[in-house]
């Protein structure tokens, strides 16, 4: 999952990588200094914007935002929802928050910003969706999280009538103690 606005920022950062050069063209020492510092930053915004997103693993979420990266195993997941937290003087911001068992992981690079306190957007609904039908297929799957695969279960049904069958066939109650 990506936000537009990552090619904002790349277009931005991009633009004031590019100024660096045109700062340091003839200037005095300075024009280099502040010109090698605007490429270096621009370059950076550039480069981490354009992989910024989100990214859903076998092992759990990826997220990339401009400052950090973050991974959260499947298996810490409590719970996914949308968040609202307030942003600026008129504004709210509205991600999902991926809950844990320790704590909460906002991923901001999915964040929107809303005038309305009480609505969450319909493409952060759709993410929210997303990341929660990815999580319910986890828990069907993983033997981890509490979930056991076919198979297993499969097995131990065979093995608990086999168990109780034998049981009936020896007279014997389940309460009752085997005698050695």
């Amino acid at each position: 999952m990506h936000t537009r606005w990552r090619w904002v920022l790349f277009g931005l950062g991009a633009g004031v990588a590019a100024g660096g050069p045109i700062a340091m063209a003839g200037g005095p020492w300075y024009g280099y200094v502040f010109g090698g510092l605007w490429s270096l930053m621009g370059g950076t915004v550039a480069w981490r914007s354009f992989t910024m997103g989100t990214k859903l693993t076998g092992e759990g979420i990826t997220s990339n935002s401009l400052d950090r990266r973050t991974t959260v195993r499947w298996c810490d997941v409590h719970a996914i929802e949308p968040a609202r937290r307030r942003n600026l003087i008129f504004f709210h911001t509205i991600a999902p928050v991926v809950r844990t068992h320790g704590g909460k992981e906002t991923l901001t690079e999915l964040s929107l910003l809303s005038v309305k306190k009480d609505f969450v957007p319909e493409r952060t609904a759709k993410q929210v969706a997303e990341l929660q039908r990815a999580l319910k297929a986890h828990r069907g799957k993983c033997p981890a999280c509490g979930a056991q695969p076919k198979e297993l279960q499969a097995a131990q049904g065979i093995v608990g009538r086999l168990r109780s069958r034998l049981r009936s066939l020896m007279g014997r109650n389940s309460d009752q103690p085997i005698a050695r």
